[in-house]
């Protein structure tokens, strides 16, 4: 099994903290408290979103997180859970630009591409045979 390059760790580490960035902010609007004290504005997107897009969000954050973990652990399976977390990307992303309006499509949009660039990043450390 070949060893990958810097850039492989650089980027599932820079992932890793993205998406703990990302759990974080997830369990901070699952805190009532915490969203009562948000602007109006931001009350109402967190508020009023439904569950679906919710569970889109859940599976983004925590899928892209768990899946650069499997990255540093040089794991296959990292594959299918960054792929699960683009979908919940790409989901959230549709929701909230159709929603909403398109003055979040900078905000969500760049989480898609991170999404994406992970994804990439694994499949090819998997054909690089990177991955166990």
């Amino acid at each position: 099994m070949e060893k990958p390059k810097w850039s492989y760790w650089s980027l599932a580490v820079m992932g890793l903290l993205w998406g703990v960035m990302g759990c974080l902010n997830f369990v901070m609007q699952m805190n009532d408290d915490f969203i009562s004290q948000l602007p109006p504005r931001y009350y109402d997107i967190i508020a009023v979103r439904p569950f679906w897009a919710t569970a889109a969000f859940a599976f983004a954050v925590f899928g892209g997180t768990v899946g650069c973990i499997l990255l540093l652990l040089r794991k296959k399976v990292a594959v299918q859970l960054l792929g699960l977390s683009l979908v919940g990307c790409v989901v959230t992303f549709g929701y909230m630009v159709l929603s909403l309006g398109p003055s979040l499509i900078l905000s969500t949009g760049v989480s898609v591409l991170v999404a994406a660039v992970l994804l990439w990043l694994a499949v090819m450390a998997r054909s690089r045979n990177w991955l166990r």
